[in-house]
């Protein structure tokens, strides 16, 4: 399967779920990296397949610094427990 049939694929599985088109996305980050170029994703934003946030999120998704590509990264990432208990002191338990 091509990257662009599987990103169409994930876009059809992901219709209305913004984080679970970013975990396909996140996915893709990390697999797929070096083995397309930009062109295929400028040419992936324009399938009519995709949403209109899927075709900007997928532009954002592979431009280096953009705030979407981080927090992409972010993603599935290790939590720090302290962070989270400062929070639960500060804001009560509703955090």
């Amino acid at each position: 399967m091509e990257w662009s049939e599987y990103m169409l694929m994930a876009a059809r599985h992901s219709r209305g779920s913004a984080s679970h088109w970013f975990r396909y996305l996140r996915k893709d980050i990390d697999k797929f990296g070096t083995l397309f170029f930009w062109h295929d994703v400028e040419k992936l934003s324009k399938d009519e397949a995709l949403s209109p946030f899927q075709r900007v999120s997928i532009r954002a998704a592979f431009r280096e610094g953009s705030p979407t590509r981080n927090h992409i990264i972010g993603l599935n990432q290790r939590t720090n427990g302290d962070s989270i208990r400062n929070l639960r002191e500060k804001y009560g338990n509703s955090v």
